[in-house]
């Protein structure tokens, strides 16, 4: 799979509140049970996941079909990568991975639902920006952001971009930097118990598939 620096720009939320979210994992019923909790309203609320909507729970068709909802956006997470490498370009290396590591749940599906499933990852961006009310800039990238500024994104070559929704470094490594250009990132990916702060990124991955609570955060 071809990766291509594709950056969504959501326009300001001025109806209601925009809220960002862990790898969703296919746990759609218990996202949607915290939404409910902290009074999330279709009509006028928005939800940014950070990526990696699919494998590992029962739900991952359900999570896939959350992109056809008006109120949600996500970007590309690495297990959405693997399928389209894996399924419809026909690497077997990145197939068996994703087999491997949640993605079983596609064999107990008809082969003619998946050209739709493709057309919908595929049409995910790398990165999503999003603005609030007060001016806050926020930008939302699954693993991690590999330039030490935001506007260097459209530059980025195929190894930045694979970083994008892969790398680890920076998480492992608890590097403090900031990335100028954005008030704010938020990534995915790296499980954490906690919301983790470094420099000015958030991970809030803490891991629903082992039975902990998505971290929800309202922009």
């Amino acid at each position: 799979m071809i990766l291509k620096a594709h950056r969504l720009t959501l326009p300001v939320n001025n109806e209601g509140s925009d809220y960002v979210v862990g790898d969703i994992h296919g746990h759609v019923t218990q996202l949607k049970s915290q939404l409910a909790d902290i009074g999330f309203n279709a009509d006028t609320d928005r939800v940014i996941c950070v990526g990696d909507l699919i494998d590992r729970g029962p739900e991952s068709i359900e999570a896939l079909e959350l992109l056809d909802e008006p109120w949600f956006f996500a970007v590309l997470g690495n297990h959405e990568y693997l399928m389209i490498s894996g399924m419809k370009y026909k690497n077997s290396r990145e197939r068996m991975t994703w087999l491997n590591h949640g993605g079983d749940w596609v064999m107990h599906t008809s082969p003619d639902q998946w050209p739709a499933w493709f057309d919908r990852i595929e049409r995910l961006p790398v990165a999503i920006e999003v603005e609030n009310r007060e001016g806050v800039r926020y930008g939302i990238v699954h693993a991690d952001f590999p330039s030490d500024h935001w506007d260097n994104f459209e530059q980025f070559d195929q190894d930045q971009l694979y970083r994008c929704i892969w790398s680890r470094s920076n998480f492992n490594s608890r590097s403090e930097h900031s990335v100028r250009g954005i008030d704010y990132l938020f990534h995915g990916h790296c499980i954490s118990d906690f919301e983790l702060k470094l420099g000015n990124r958030y991970y809030i991955e803490p891991g629903v598939f082992l039975g902990n609570d998505f971290i929800i955060k309202k922009l």
